[in-house]
């Protein structure tokens, strides 16, 4: 059995939670947030005790093997690199790090650490790709192939009209 823990207490972690318990070969033995009210919250839908407001507490807990991170996309790869180097196995969503030279250092230091690491990404074995399979041979040779893993945001029309406020870009900018 994998235990496993979790940062991030949204929509996308009950999903993955719910589909990886399904397997019947993980628990979830660890919830993460910022605020620790906010991990309580999230664990007691799953009758989970141990609550961290602290990653390096929960890194070094020995309460899980792996971890599942669905953080914002910014913390992504030094979330991943805390737990890397205690020798727990990550599962970052995507994107698992900002840039590629993020993602190169993360695998060396997973190699290093002798420890799994990947994304949570859609793979081809999902049933849409079989249909996609299916459909090729009607198409005929193929010579261009475009694929979008985009969604529409619903907030998308108010940022056109400038009715949102862009606090992470600012953010990120004042930090060059």
């Amino acid at each position: 059995m994998i235990r496993l823990g979790i940062i991030g207490t949204n929509w996308i972690t009950d999903q993955f939670i719910r589909a990886a318990l399904s397997t019947g070969q993980y628990t979830l033995n660890a919830v993460y947030s910022r605020s620790l009210e906010t991990a309580t919250q999230f664990a007691e839908k799953y009758q989970v005790s141990n609550c961290f407001d602290k990653l390096d507490e929960m890194a070094t807990s020995g309460l899980i093997d792996a971890v599942y991170i669905a953080s914002p996309n910014s913390l992504h790869a030094e979330q991943a690199r805390v737990f890397i180097q205690q020798g727990i196995h990550v599962i970052g969503e995507k994107p698992l790090a900002s840039h590629i030279q993020e993602v190169q250092d993360l695998i060396t230091l997973a190699q290093a650490h002798g420890v799994v690491l990947f994304e949570a990404m859609k793979t081809a074995y999902m049933p849409n790709f079989a249909v996609i399979q299916n459909a090729l041979p009607k198409l005929g040779r193929l010579r261009k192939v475009y694929l979008s893993y985009c969604q529409y945001s619903s907030r998308y029309p108010k940022y056109l009209q400038g009715k949102t406020r862009i606090r992470l870009i600012r953010r990120f900018l004042t930090a060059l």
